[in-house]
């Protein structure tokens, strides 16, 4: 081929190569232009919204390397996996891609890191990606945690005294209720006479006995479950798997704390309180809450100024009109029966169960004619028939009266004997409540150390002979020795 022929080939060509370029700047530069624009602006408009995310994005791969997943989040993701040195919540996290890649589903975590004495809240949300990498978006809850521990801390709390409220003590009670697999000791106190302070002394002052009672309660009780203010003048305590003992103890001790704190005042803050125990059965709220306010009741149906003991001035000076029984021998049995209910370890609650009784066991006497109850010689059968149902007419009374009714069955067996030739049930030993055990004991031994219309009084010391002939038949065996120690011991001093 001529070079003429070659060269005009080459130009051909070339000419058609350029005819191409230009076509195709002409017909398809201006779309893929286009194209190439809107991704640009995808990009950016990404990266912005990556760049307002205020959380923290980083990316995993199987290997567990996990690197920002945007370069503008580096000062971000550099300050959390500064709390990557955590090793729990590396693991944790680790554990989390781990799952994600393997279920392919996505996960949520919790976990909180402390540096410097401050906690801080993190939420991660890890989701698997198309390319097989795990993306993890971690968000700071701590302002959002800490607003909702607020809120809930202002919900569950009482604000006058900083004690759980009457709410979060129902909702733990309620948690429990039916559970076989924990034992619940509940004990509710109640002050007494807030309403007398708060008209005659002023609320503020309402407002300082309710505190202090709050901080005593505190200080006495700090290791228990929930203590918490349920009303006005109205405290509970809450313990776990503890012994009867431990909680009488704790009782004891509070008493003790209030009274140094009375030193202090110019008046005395008195606050009644009352035990209830599940004792392994299932848990029931409302009869742990009966019994413990029943309780409570017995309590102030003792003490000097409560209105509720009204009641007991009033049977005490109508028993004391119809029975030969002198006045002053239901409180000297009061005095004996609290000090051997103590000795013997007895509650609170049943030791003011027993106080009770000793003042009120004969209140069926008020249904025995007079002839009966204050004849000077022995009795007829017949007379003593008639007698004996005295226990069951002051069972049938206390049974009609709300004060009364949680020591009724006490009033009905108060004259059984140890070995079952009591009345009206012919119980013997151990199936007698052991407050009617006691109450035999110290019974006896003031009628026969104080004057009666028949006889004259025995001296102590054959009155405790008494007492020890008595033993295994009329009374406990062991409780008569316990009596008879004590009482030899206090008349020594």
């Amino acid at each position: 081929m001529s070079d003429y022929s070659k060269r005009k080939k080459d130009l051909s060509r070339e000419a058609i190569i350029g005819l191409g370029e230009r076509s195709i700047r002409k017909n398809y530069y201006p779309e893929l232009q286009e194209k190439v624009n809107i991704l640009e602006k995808m990009r950016t408009r990404n990266q912005a919204l990556i760049t307002a995310i205020p959380d923290v994005l980083l990316v995993s791969d199987d290997k567990h390397r996990m690197t920002p997943f945007s370069a503008s989040n580096a000062k971000d993701a550099a300050l959390f996996l500064s709390f990557l040195r955590d090793s729990v919540i590396s693991a944790r996290l680790i554990k989390g891609i781990d799952k994600v890649l393997h279920t392919k589903n996505a996960e949520t975590l919790q976990f909180e890191s402390t540096k410097e004495g401050i906690t801080r809240y993190f939420e991660a949300r890890l989701q698997l990606t198309e390319m097989d990498e795990v993306l993890i978006i971690i968000r700071d809850m701590t302002e959002r945690i800490t607003l909702e521990n607020t809120l809930r801390h202002m919900a569950e709390t009482d604000s006058a005294t900083g004690l759980y409220n009457r709410r979060k003590v129902e909702d733990y009670m309620t948690a429990l209720h039916g559970r076989t697999d924990i034992n619940i000791s509940l004990v509710l106190f109640d002050i007494d006479g807030l309403k007398n302070i708060n008209d005659t002394l002023g609320h503020v002052e309402g407002n300082a006995v309710i505190n202090r009672v709050a901080e005593t309660i505190t200080r006495t009780f700090e290791e228990a479950t929930i203590i918490g203010r349920i009303g006005g003048n109205e405290f509970a305590v809450i313990y776990e798997d503890t012994t009867h003992e431990a909680i009488t103890a704790l009782c004891l001790l509070f008493q003790t704390a209030l009274d140094a704190v009375n030193q202090t005042l110019t008046y005395d803050i008195s606050v009644s309180f009352g035990i209830a125990h599940s004792d392994g059965l299932p848990v029931n709220t409302t009869q742990l809450y009966q019994m413990a306010d029943h309780n409570i009741y017995n309590a102030k149906l003792l003490k000097e100024g409560s209105s509720k003991s009204t009641l007991v001035k009033a049977l005490m000076k109508a028993l004391e009109a119809k029975d030969y029984i002198t006045e002053g021998h239901a409180d000297r049995m009061g005095t004996y029966a609290l000090k051997l209910g103590e000795a013997v370890g007895l509650e609170r609650h049943r030791l003011d169960m027993l106080v009770l009784l000793t003042k009120f066991h004969d209140l069926g006497k008020v249904g025995i004619p007079d002839s009966i109850l204050k004849k000077a010689g022995p009795l007829t059968p017949e007379e003593w028939i008639v007698m004996k149902t005295h226990t069951t007419i002051g069972h049938r009374i206390a049974s009609a009266s709300p004060e009364l009714l949680p020591i009724s069955d006490l009033i009905h067996k108060h004259h059984e004997k140890w070995d079952g030739t009591g009345y009206p049930l012919g119980l013997s030993g151990e199936d007698i409540p052991i407050e009617c055990r006691i109450l035999a004991i110290v019974d006896s031994y003031d009628a026969m150390t104080n004057d009666r219309p028949y006889r004259l009084a025995l001296s102590h010391e054959e009155a405790l002979l008494e007492i020890q002939r008595g033993a295994g038949t009329q009374f406990d065996p062991t409780l008569s020795r316990r009596f008879v120690s004590m009482v030899q011991r206090e008349n020594n001093l």
